[in-house]
């Protein structure tokens, strides 16, 4: 038994030396070391079989795991690999073969591995004992909760806690609800994890795709909270985002877009600061943005744009062809909704913060607009359905070759049609309206679009350079230049020469009527509804007056009455000096004149009456079917259209009456009247018939002739002639006989 014993530790002994080389100093079935500072342990690195070699200053660990614990002791991240070589005087340890990287925010002792790790998969990696850090050159895989991706080189330290992708970085994550269900892919040339400022750097050229969107820039830094979920990315130096779809191509750019997420991972937030711009393109039209600010709020857990602020020299533009809109503000406040299709969403509203300018030109039209704010309303098409302005609102408009239009007014409202053209607009507060030389007022006004016309209220005053209306309400047709106005109309205008439809009297002329209907392009105007004109002393009613601007033409139809002063008399034939000065009348004479038609032609003074015309004054009156009355300037004053309000209307009385004068007779004045047709001319107690009665005015005197004349006396028998001539102020009858040159004149004594 002893003997069995000493030959089997003999064999072993000798099987031992044939199985361990020469070379082999030492085996060992564990080998470990740490790096420890101030008590704390940096990392350990462990392998199950160590084997030193003899003459040379290495050793093969083999099935070796390095465990990285962090100075704060608050790491767990490991390396694994099956082989490594340690160099002991350099502190080098060389791993040829595959290498795996779990870096996780995991405890030491921890049950298993986070789900947030980082897990890297490369080969020759090499560890150095005295910096704690690991690196390599040969490709690397890695993988992590949403995605996975692929870089060349990678290089990390335990003493900052830094791990750098040195090249050809791409991640690819995998498709999301926050993703809006497509991959996103990110590229650059290398990405770098700070641990301990929990942030991730991808350096230039960086560039993500999600779908048919892309998004460019110098560099992306992600900041992470104390769970290592990113809270905050940022994109530097001019990131650019480009997508296209059906509709067309969409860029923006900016100096920096900041993005702030929650902590699973949904966008709360998007800034994107200094000088940014976009445009979008599709067939046919062309969008472009900028400012110089701007902050995206989102829709919580949608990732979809709920409101848009931007400041700083705000300005969108939007071409459709050759038609151009623009807005330019310095703050602008933009509402969004969900849209009609999944992870899309549209404009609701927007409004500027700041005031604002809106700028829309047509082939036919450009319209500029500035008010302190604007509020513009969507509809689900994305179209503008409804535009509003606030507070100093001031609108131009430019209509092919006509004169320009400005608008002023407090508040405005604007209507859109479906195919984006405005159709009608609502002004309140102190409008005016001014094109030209052409002026309105009211409190309230609106436009439409497709008449071009304005319909005004409150108080509506319009005016030109000769006139001046006053009414209810008033509508303009701005292509026609045709305009009628309601309800308590009086319209005053200025003297335009001798020759003008308006000049019956000095001064001033005024016409009142329930309504007026015309065209300032033709200068045709029709007042209607109890129509009265006045002017100086000349006063003129009917139920309907026209006027006719370029014609120098005005008609008075139904229930006509005129009233017109006489020119003084000069000189009385055969009165003594004292009849003169008794006979000459303190205040004007004033004629009564009624007929069914009166029509006035500026050019030649001349007033036609017609349709049986009643004629009354001091000095007698006339009835015939026509009656011409003849007007003349008489000691003109130049009239003014400063303040153009409306004088008292003088008062029409019985015949004969007059209104009260304060100086000389001035403007237009009877000279004289033709009566013609079977004409009864009376004069106190005094008839005359004849075919023909002429009045004139200088003189006093009444001529009457055809038909056989004859004045009927009820002191005397009646007088007849070829021809009567009768003189109001002494009783004076001249009679011509046709006898040879026998000349009969009779002068009536009073008893």
């Amino acid at each position: 038994m002893y003997a069995q014993r000493a030959i089997l530790q003999s064999r072993a002994r000798s099987l031992i030396k044939t199985l361990i080389p020469v070379t082999v100093q030492q085996q060992s079935n564990e080998f470990s070391f740490s790096k420890v500072e101030q008590d704390r342990t940096i990392f350990t690195v462990r392998a199950s079989r160590a084997t030193q070699f003899k003459d040379q200053n290495r050793a093969l660990l083999q099935d070796v795991w390095i465990t990285i614990y962090g100075r704060e002791g608050n790491r767990n991240d490991n390396i694994h690999t099956s082989e490594c070589n340690y160099e002991p005087t350099t502190g080098n340890v060389i791993c040829q073969g595959e290498v795996k990287i779990d870096l996780a925010n995991t405890m030491p002792g921890a049950a298993k591995t986070a789900d947030n790790a980082l897990q890297v998969t490369t080969q020759n990696l090499s560890f150095n004992r005295e910096t704690g850090e690991a690196s390599t050159a040969a490709p690397v895989q890695f993988r992590f909760a949403d995605g996975q991706g692929h870089a060349v080189g990678v290089t990390y330290s335990s003493q900052n806690e830094i791990v750098r992708l040195s090249h050809d970085v791409q991640l690819d994550l995998a498709p999301s609800a926050r993703t809006g269900d497509l991959p996103i892919t990110a590229s650059g040339s290398s990405l770098e994890i700070r641990r301990n400022d929990r942030v991730v750097n991808l350096a230039a050229p960086v560039m993500v795709r999600q779908g048919n969107r892309e998004l460019t820039a110098q560099k992306i830094s992600i900041e992470l909270d104390s769970d290592f979920h990113a809270r905050n990315a940022i994109a530097s130096g001019h990131p650019r985002i480009r997508s296209t779809d059906a509709k067309g191509e969409f860029t923006a750019s900016g100096n920096q877009f900041e993005a702030s997420l929650d902590s699973a991972g949904w966008i709360q937030k998007i800034i994107a600061d200094g000088n940014v711009e976009g445009t979008r393109r599709a067939a046919g039209s062309a969008d472009h943005f900028a400012m110089a600010h701007a902050v995206f709020g989102m829709q919580p857990q949608h990732n979809q744009v709920k409101i848009l602020t931007a400041t700083g020299a705000v300005a969108l533009d939007s071409r459709q062809g050759n038609d151009l809109r623009s807005l330019h503000t310095e703050s602008l406040l933009v509402n969004f909704v969900p849209g009609t299709k999944p992870n899309e969403s549209r404009i609701d509203s927007a409004e500027t913060i700041a005031p604002g300018t809106i700028l829309s030109k047509t082939a036919t039209d450009t319209t500029k607009l500035s008010a302190r704010k604007f509020v513009a309303r969507f509809n689900p098409a994305g179209h503008m359905e409804e535009l509003l302005g606030h507070t100093d609102v001031q609108i131009q408009r430019q209509l092919s070759a006509a004169a320009a239009q400005n608008l002023k007014a407090q508040d405005f409202g604007a209507k859109f049609s479906p195919d984006g053209e405005w159709s009608t607009l609502d002004e309140s507060g102190g409008v005016v309206f001014a094109q030209a030389d052409h002026r309105a007022s009211a409190d309230r006004a609106n436009i439409v679009r497709a008449t071009d016309t304005i319909t005004m209220d409150g108080s509506p005053v319009i005016s030109d350079s000769m006139s001046r209306t006053m009414a209810a309400n008033v509508m303009i047709n701005q292509k026609s230049g045709e305009i009628r106005a309601d309800g308590k109309v009086v319209s005053t205008f200025k003297q335009n020469g001798a020759g003008s439809a308006m000049n019956f009297g000095a001064g001033l002329a005024h016409i009142s009527a329930e309504s007026m209907s015309g065209s300032t392009t033709s200068g045709h105007v029709t007042y209607s509804g109890h129509a009265r004109l006045w002017q100086g002393e000349s006063v003129l009613e009917s139920n309907q007056i026209e006027i006719w601007r370029d014609d120098k033409k005005l008609q008075a139809s139904e229930n006509v009455v005129a009233v017109f002063p006489q020119a003084s008399q000069q000189v009385i034939p055969f009165a003594p000096p004292q009849a003169q000065a008794a006979n000459t009348p303190a205040r004007p004479t004033l004629w009564t004149i009624r007929a069914p038609l009166l029509t006035y032609l500026g050019d030649a003074g001349r007033a036609h009456l017609q349709g049986g015309v009643t004629a009354d004054s001091l000095q007698g009156s006339m009835q015939s079917p026509t009656l011409d009355v003849f007007l003349a300037s008489s000691q003109p004053r130049p009239a003014s259209l400063n303040g153009l309000e409306s004088p008292s209307k003088p008062v029409v009385r019985g015949s004969g009456t007059s209104t009260q004068s304060t100086g000389p007779p001035s403007g237009q004045q009877l000279q004289r009247a033709l009566a013609l047709g079977g004409v009864t001319v009376r004069q106190g107690d005094r008839i005359g018939t004849a075919e023909q009665a002429e009045y004139t005015a200088s003189d006093g005197k009444f001529v009457l002739s055809g038909d056989h004349p004859t004045i009927i006396d009820a002191a005397s028998d009646a007088t007849t002639g070829h021809s009567l001539t009768f003189f109001v102020a002494n009783d004076t009858i001249l009679i011509d006989s046709q006898q040879g040159s026998r000349t009969l004149t009779k002068h009536r004594i009073e008893k």
